[in-house]
């Protein structure tokens, strides 16, 4: 019973702040970190300036281009960029918004992007002081920092993956694929209609104990 009341709150804390039925009510959902060998590392603060939009590589880049130009929700005039690559199973956007909003608005728009069919996610991005890549060369001006849909979870055991199938049971995400070069890792995906987005369940994984650890691929976007 004292599990089954824990487990009642975990979906309650991770269900609230945003539903699609009910966007007008939205409380900040913003997870500012990840963990990293069993410890958080903080991811910093929230941009209010910027999201990013996950949309599948079947939609063209012209169909993506009207969707956005249909919406008040981003800067006119914003130079965007589609950023994809062979074998992506998403494009991804980040793009600023028509203003600088608080995190319970960004938490609403982002609620309200997902409700459009061409949209496959949209996350919250950060601010970040380095604007260069991974071999140090500048990229722009401004960069942000945020996350695709996908997460990665090392089970104690790959010949055991009960508690792994139950937990995306529960949080009705998806199994991607196991490793071929680490077996006890295994790549999932987080959807629209999963508990949260891929940070937020990366970090469920890893709060259940249930598991060795858990990895969420933190990605830097130039923006100005």
């Amino acid at each position: 019973m004292k599990n089954l009341f824990l487990l009642m709150i975990g979906i309650a804390l991770l269900t609230s702040g945003c539903t699609q039925k009910d966007v007008n009510n939205c409380s900040c959902n913003f997870i500012g970190f990840k963990y990293y060998n069993g410890e958080k590392f903080y991811l910093g603060q929230i941009s209010n300036d910027y999201i990013l939009i996950g949309i599948d590589t079947n939609y063209s880049d012209l169909q993506i281009k009207d969707f956005i130009s249909t919406t008040n929700t981003f800067a006119p005039d914003y130079q965007y960029t589609i950023y994809s690559g062979e074998g992506y199973m998403f494009k991804e956007i980040p793009i600023k918004l028509s203003t600088p909003k608080t995190c319970n608005e960004i938490t609403k728009t982002i609620a309200d992007l997902n409700k459009n069919t061409i949209v496959s996610y949209v996350h919250y991005t950060m601010q970040t002081d380095d604007c260069t890549n991974d071999i140090w060369e500048p990229i722009g001006n401004m960069c942000v920092n945020s996350y695709g849909s996908s997460f990665f979870i090392k089970v104690f055991d790959e010949t055991d993956l009960s508690m792994l199938y139950q937990k995306i049971a529960e949080t009705n995400t998806e199994l991607v694929q196991q490793s071929s070069f680490m077996p006890k890792w295994f790549e999932i995906r987080a959807t629209k209609n999963s508990m949260g987005d891929a940070l937020k369940m990366a970090n469920y994984f890893q709060e259940s104990g249930l598991f060795e650890a858990s990895d969420v691929a933190i990605s830097k976007y130039p923006v100005e």
